[in-house]
């Protein structure tokens, strides 16, 4: 891989936690002062700000995500045995809820403590304070990933053919049909438009208000990884070690071409605009790089690249600094940190 792009960017690289085995997700609390990370070997650590680890046995099996909650006090995890549970920041137990077949991804509503979670066919919500949630009925197939709206008004659930989207009923309000197996969905911020990748290397969008869908296709292989600007105003995809960034604004990107961008040589693992510098998108591999992008249509979109010396897993940016946090295949949970000068120069 090239070195840096950018010689007046220096990053600073920390080893955080080491769990047992590969990192399957990682994650920031809010106020940028705690990290999550869960592990195929079922086991999760939290660290604090003052360098203290928690690491706790959490699921039988796979730690699928774990996710912070909106409100920083709560953290939600899932996993292959099932169960979709929440515990507080020193690692006690809070609220669970167990069901048959595996876990594969969860969500905070942003309004409140209440997470959701693909279960087998079902869509499982879950309150932090125990009271009743929503329950959903049983989807034909298999839920493969979830995201809710910006408003925490919907809930959106990627399946074999398409995405249905719940709200306070049992039963979908809306199903948005299509043949295909979405991998993960993405409202966008200003709830116009929510797009999935997909298991047949595309990506589908629908406009929200008229039901209009356009698709992407051609793309490498499989979309695991989508990224909305906070504006709205761009979506960004990757596929193996290629990303895609498309324009939304005015009538949306139908006929046009996207940004294309290649930095890595191997497998994005994570891909994210950062929360603090939104002209930046972050991404990471299998490499072990992490790439700094600023998209544009001409000329070099690459900003910066750091090489590290570990296979990375997962990767997440901080909300409150220009910090990014990735997993390790070998159960490392590592911080790095960009100089702030980065940010002068946008």
């Amino acid at each position: 891989m090239p070195g840096s792009l950018t010689s007046s960017i220096s990053v600073t690289e920390q080893v955080l936690a080491v769990l047992p085995e590969y990192v399957n997700d990682v994650n920031i609390s809010p106020d940028g002062r705690h990290v999550v990370a869960g592990s195929v070997s079922g086991h999760i650590c939290i660290t604090a700000g003052d360098g203290a680890v928690r690491v706790f046995k959490a699921h039988e099996g796979d730690v699928v995500r774990v996710k912070w909650s909106p409100s920083g006090q709560f953290v939600a995890s899932c996993g292959i045995d099932g169960a979709l549970r929440i515990w507080d920041r020193d690692g006690s137990l809070i609220a669970e809820s167990k069901h048959k077949g595996w876990a594969t991804d969860l969500a905070w509503r942003p309004t409140g403590d209440e997470v959701a979670a693909g279960i087998g066919r079902r869509v499982v919500r879950l309150m932090a304070d125990q009271t009743d949630s929503v329950k959903h009925d049983e989807l034909k197939t298999t839920v493969e990933c979830v995201a809710w709206g910006g408003d925490g008004r919907r809930l959106f659930a990627g399946h074999y053919g398409g995405v249905a989207v719940f709200r306070a009923a049992p039963t979908p309000a809306r199903v948005f049909h299509w043949k295909g197996a979405p991998l993960v969905v993405a409202a966008s911020p200003d709830g116009q438009w929510v797009v999935s990748g997909n298991q047949d290397a595309s990506l589908h969008v629908w406009k929200m208000a008229s039901g209009s869908e356009l698709q992407m296709s051609g793309f490498t292989t499989k979309v695991l990884f989508v990224a909305w600007r906070h504006d709205s105003l761009r979506l960004a995809n990757a596929s193996m070690n290629e990303i895609s960034e498309w324009n939304f604004s005015g009538k949306g990107p139908r006929g046009s071409k996207p940004i294309g961008m290649v930095g890595h040589s191997a497998r994005i693992i994570g891909l994210q605009y950062s929360p603090t510098d939104p002209k930046i998108l972050g991404s990471a591999a299998t490499d072990g790089s992490v790439c700094l992008w600023r998209p544009v249509k001409s000329g070099r979109s690459l900003v910066h690249t750091h090489q590290t010396q570990l296979v990375l897993s997962s990767m997440a940016w901080s909300p409150s600094s220009l910090q990014m946090v990735c997993g390790t295949s070998s159960g490392e949970v590592i911080s790095l940190t960009f100089d702030k000068r980065l940010e002068a120069e946008s």
